[in-house]
This record gives structure tokens, sequence and C-alpha cells, in this order.
């Protein structure tokens, strides 16, 4: 297997197999998109793609992690078509027909019916020679480091960001195992960036904000004494104690 161009994302790390910066565009400011994860709402990602091409916003730079890597691919390789018509035609059926189930190796499916899907249309693509700046992020297994794939061969690149640890196999690249981007990036604002894009455009489609941690009050606060919790009476009073403590971080006047 061919190796993949990387680059480590990582802060404090040089970058020195990036290409080169992307030619400054006559009249405007360079575009980027950055195409987040978000498993089957990924393919929310072609509307947006659609929409702006209708608006006449044509990006210079895509920067995807997961199933955004798999859109915005297709649609640097000028197979954004192809995709939809892909998406579209799901169903129960062909998904399990999609999936080679394993057991004994590093991922519970092998991945290669889907590998063998995109060999099709993007097989002879390499991620240098697409007509615009595109490059997927992934994470190495060993260190946790946030990999920039700027080069090589574009399945490779496609199939590393989109291999859910545990689910598909991961890929191996240079000697590198490479997953899904999404753990260390789900977001490529950052990659669109350092590709040379003056704005982006970003498809964020995990913000719902009832996903967000717990707050916990009264983490590092004196504690009030415990009431009785035998009753509702014993109840309503330890929530009330806990109202009445200070928030974490905040002076009191």
């Amino acid at each position: 297997m061919d190796d993949v161009g990387q680059s480590i994302g990582a802060a404090g790390l040089a970058l020195p197999d990036l290409p080169p910066a992307v030619p400054e565009r006559r009249g405007g400011l360079r575009v980027g998109l950055a195409l987040g994860s978000g498993a089957a709402r990924g393919w929310a990602h072609i509307g947006v793609l659609q929409a702006l091409t209708e608006a006449g916003i044509e990006p210079d730079v895509i920067a995807g992690c997961s199933v955004g890597a798999v859109v915005g691919g297709c649609y640097a390789a000028g197979k954004l078509d192809r995709i939809e018509t892909f998406a579209r035609a799901l169903t129960k059926r062909r998904i399990l027909g999609l999936l080679d189930f394993q057991f004994g190796r590093a991922g519970l499916i092998g991945g290669e019916r889907l590998r063998a899907l995109l060999d099709r249309d993007l097989g002879p693509y390499t991620v240098g020679d697409l007509p615009l700046r595109f490059a997927a992020v992934a994470t190495e297994i060993a260190t946790g480091h946030e990999v920039w794939l700027t080069q090589g061969s574009l399945v490779d690149a496609i199939r590393a960001s989109y291999a859910l640890p545990g689910i598909l196999e991961p890929l191996n690249s240079g000697g590198r195992l490479l997953m899904d981007g999404a753990l260390v990036n789900p977001i490529p604002v950052t990659l669109a960036r350092a590709l040379g894009a003056d704005i982006v455009i970003c498809v964020n489609l995990n913000g719902d904000p009832r996903t967000r941690g717990t707050v916990i009050p009264a983490h590092g606060c004196p504690r009030a004494p415990p009431a009785p919790a035998t009753s509702a009476a014993g109840w309503w009073a330890r929530l009330q104690a806990r109202r009445a403590l200070p928030e974490p971080g905040l002076a009191r006047p």
C-alpha cells in the first residue's frame, strides 16, 4: 500500500511537507471550507456544497474530517453528483451489504467493500493532483497526534479519516496506524487556515447544546451539611442549600 502524505498538526511541531501556498485569487480572498464529522448526518455536507455553488461561491481549499473528508474529497475530484446518488440510494439492506464483518482484527468491519466503492470513482486521484487544495484529518493511534493528509492516494486519505476506532480497521501508512480524525479535530478550521484560506466556512453537524457536559456549581467550594434524605422535605432542603453556594470562579462582593 502506498504511503499517504502526512503532516503532524499538533502545536509546536513543524509542517515541512505542506504543499506550496495557494496562489492569490484575482480580485478576492481565498475561501476555505471545513467539513466536520457527523456520521450519517455528514451527507448534509452535500447540500451545503450545492447551496454554495448556487450562490456562486467556489472554495479554493477544502479540509475534511471523517464523513466530511468523504464528501469534500468527492467534491474536490468533481464527483459530488456521484456521492449524492450513492447517499440517496442507501437503504438498510444496502448498508448491511457494505459491512464485511471480521473477528480477531483491529476493527469489526474490514472496510474493503467501502474501499471498492471509493476506488471505482476516486482510485486514479492523488491529493496533490486535485484541481483545488484538499486535505483530510486523521489521528495516529500510538501517539494521539493530529495528522494532516496532504499528499498521496486520495482514497487512502479519506479511509484514514473515517476509520472509526473499534468499528473500521485503521489504515497503516508508513508504519503509522491512522484512524478517525474526529478524535482530535472534528471541525478542521485550523487545517483550512494552514492551507491558505483567508475566510473559512465551517460546517458543524455536532453542535447540539444538549450534549454539553454537566456544570457542577459546588466544585471546589465548601459543602453544606447533608440533610436527611428520608422525605421530600429533606430533598428540598438539600436543593436549596446547593443553590445558596457561590458559583466557582466568582468572588462575592
